[in-house]
C-alpha cells in the first residue's frame, strides 16, 4: 500500500521513495528529550500523509490536521490539547474554516509561537509577500521535492534552536 501511495505522488512532488538523503536515525539534539514536532496543516489528505510519512521518516515527530481553524485551535491549547507545543509548523495557505494567511495574522503578536513555512499552489509574488509579512519563515511553492522540505524543516528548527543558545 505505502509503495502504491507513494508512486501516485510521485510525479507530482518528486519524491523517492525511502531514498537514502532521508535519514531515518536522525539523532536528536544533545539534551533533547524528545523529537522536534512538526505540525502540519493541509486540507488534501494524501499530501498531508506524503509529508507526515516523509517526516517522520526523517526524525521529526508529526502532528496534523486539515483545516486552518483546527490549526489555530492547535496551536492555542497544545496538541491534542495537552502542553505538547509545535516546534515548527507547515501549513497550506488556502484551506477550509480558517486560511494559513489567516491564521498567521492571528499569531503575527504572540510570543514564542513557532516557525511558519506556508505552501501553496497559488504562489504569486503577493501572495508570498503577504505571507512573509505576516511573520512567515519560508513559502514554498507546490508542486515541490519532499527531500528540499525535509532540508528547510531542519534548517528552521536549527536556527530556531541556536537562538536559544
Amino acid at each position: 500500500i505505502l509503495q502504491t501511495f507513494l508512486s501516485a505522488h510521485f510525479l507530482r512532488y518528486r519524491v523517492v521513495p525511502l531514498s537514502r538523503s532521508s535519514n531515518v536515525n536522525h539523532p536528536l539534539p544533545k539534551g533533547q528529550q524528545r523529537p522536534p514536532c512538526v505540525l502540519i496543516a493541509e486540507d488534501d489528505q494524501a499530501l498531508r500523509e506524503l509529508l507526515s510519512f516523509a517526516l517522520c521518516r526523517a526524525g521529526f515527530s508529526v502532528a496534523c490536521c486539515n483545516n486552518g481553524k483546527r490549526l489555530l485551535e492547535m496551536l492555542e491549547n497544545g496538541i491534542d490539547d495537552s502542553s505538547t507545543a509545535a516546534d515548527i509548523v507547515i501549513t497550506d495557505l488556502r484551506m477550509p474554516a480558517l486560511s494559513g494567511l489567516e491564521v498567521l495574522e492571528a499569531l503575527f503578536d504572540r510570543p514564542g509561537r513557532p516557525p511558519v513555512i506556508c505552501m501553496t499552489a497559488f504562489g504569486d509574488a503577493k501572495t508570498h509577500q503577504t505571507a512573509i509579512r505576516f511573520g512567515a519563515t519560508h513559502t514554498i511553492d507546490k508542486p515541490f521535492d519532499i527531500d528540499e522540505m525535509i532540508g528547510l524543516v531542519r534548517a528552521v528548527y536549527n536556527y530556531k534552536n541556536s537562538d536559544k543558545e
